[in-house]
């Protein structure tokens, strides 16, 4: 079941793209009120399920730390890849981004003594060839190009972060994890918002951004962390690499924006990686991360 989660995760955050066309506003606009929206609603959450905002407080008790770091590295993931895409091509952007399967996958023998597989090391090359193939980098990689590319590695190194992070807190609900994280990364985005002066968008760009936040943010962060409490980091890692053919399906059925043979060379040889690693075996029953009493909310 938790290689379920994750596919799900990985299938919502697929659209995002969509929703950020409809929302119309400037990348750090939108990253800004998807994680407020989703704090309100998952502290909504807590308080009508009964415990409140103190009793999530407390559930995170000894583990502030990496709760707190967490939400950092979130926010600062998102601020430096819509830098990338501003200043650098979106194949630059995609494929400097999707380095970071690859850093969890290194990452993860150091940090969480997870034993590097052979295999994995190898399902993670095709999926990676595979994007390779999907978004082939750019001519320029000079200038603004090459500062586009530094900060789509910077954004990649800070999604590995989230994964670490969200391993290696343990007794927490998944929702209790997100919570927390996206009230940290409110808390980081607020003075950048206020530095770059923040002005009050439409009432149609808001609702398209809370829409954002409910279900990209505190939906699809809720699925990946109960994924990720049950599933070995380095498989999530493949798995990642869903995000991107995912955005290419629903760009096709929402924009009708046809692929290109290379997309669909390169989406299939995503598609492979992830069914050899579908067909391995989950983790038993111990969850290192946050709690599968979320699967039942």
């Amino acid at each position: 079941m938790g290689y379920l989660f994750v596919i799900a995760a990985m299938l919502i955050w697929g659209s995002v793209g969509i929703f950020g066309r409809w929302a119309d506003q400037p990348a750090t606009v939108i990253v800004f009120y998807r994680v407020v929206s989703a704090f309100f609603v998952l502290g909504l959450f807590q308080v009508v399920r009964g415990g409140g905002l103190r009793r999530a407080w407390q559930e995170a008790a000894g583990q502030y730390g990496w709760v707190v770091f967490g939400g950092i590295v979130l926010a600062l993931n998102w601020i430096f890849f819509f830098q990338a895409v501003t200043l650098t091509s979106m194949a630059n952007a995609v494929l400097s981004y999707y380095v970071a399967p690859v850093l969890v996958m290194l990452l993860a023998p150091l940090l969480l003594k997870e034993k590097l597989e052979k295999r994995t090391l190898f399902y993670v090359g095709l999926a990676f060839l595979g994007t390779l193939i999907m978004n082939p980098l750019g001519d320029d990689v000079g200038g603004d190009h090459l500062l586009g590319i530094l900060s789509g590695l910077a954004a990649a190194f800070f999604y590995a972060m989230v994964t670490i992070s969200g391993k290696k807190v343990t007794g927490m609900q998944a929702h209790t994890l997100v919570l927390w994280q996206t009230g940290a990364a409110t808390l980081v985005l607020l003075p950048y918002l206020l530095w770059q002066g923040m002005v009050l968008p439409p009432t149609s760009s808001i609702a398209v951004m809370v829409a954002i936040g409910v279900v990209h943010t505190a939906l699809a962060l809720t699925l990946y962390f109960i994924g990720l409490s049950r599933v070995k980091v380095q498989h999530v890692g493949v798995l990642g690499y869903l995000d991107p053919v995912s955005a290419i399906l629903f760009a096709y059925l929402v924009f009708a924006e046809a692929p290109s043979m290379g997309t669909w060379i390169g989406g299939t040889l995503i598609l492979v990686s992830s069914y050899l690693i579908l067909r391995t075996k989950e983790t038993g029953g111990r969850l290192d991360g946050a709690k599968a009493q979320d699967a039942a909310t």
